[in-house]
C-alpha cells in the first residue's frame, strides 16, 4: 500500500523475523546480531553494513544510525528534501552551520 515502515536497532530484527527484510535492501545492528535475534530471517543478501538504509517504503538503520534514519525518515516523507535537508544534517551532524556570505558550507 505503499506505506513507508521505519525501524532501527532491535525493530530490525521483528521485521527480519516475520520475512519484511527478505525482498528489500536493508541494515541492522550487524548481520550476524540481526541472524540471533530473528531466527527465521533470511535476508542476507540484502543486508548492507550501513549506519540507515532506505529501499522503496522501507527505512532500517542500526542502533548508532539515529541521525541517517531522521534524514532518511525526513526525505521519504517529504518533509524537506535536497538542500534543505542537507543543511538539517549537517548542522546536527556538525554542531553547527558555517554561513559565507549568502550560502553555507558544509
Amino acid at each position: 500500500h505503499n506505506i513507508p515502515v521505519a525501524a532501527i536497532c532491535d525493530a530490525t530484527a521483528f521485521l527480519g523475523n516475520y520475512g519484511f527484510l527478505d525482498q528489500n535492501k536493508h541494515t541492522g545492528n550487524s548481520l550476524p546480531y540481526l541472524k540471533e535475534g530473528a531466527p527465521n530471517y533470511r535476508g542476507d543478501e540484502n543486508y548492507i553494513e550501513k549506519q540507515s538504509v532506505s529501499d522503496g517504503c522501507l527505512i532500517t538503520a542500526n542502533e548508532s544510525g539515529a541521525l541517517e534514519f531522521s534524514k532518511d525518515i525526513l526525505n521519504k516523507l517529504n518533509v524537506l528534501k535536497s538542500k534543505e535537508l542537507e543543511e538539517w544534517y549537517a548542522l546536527f551532524k556538525n554542531g553547527f552551520i558555517k554561513i559565507t556570505g549568502e550560502h553555507i558550507e558544509k
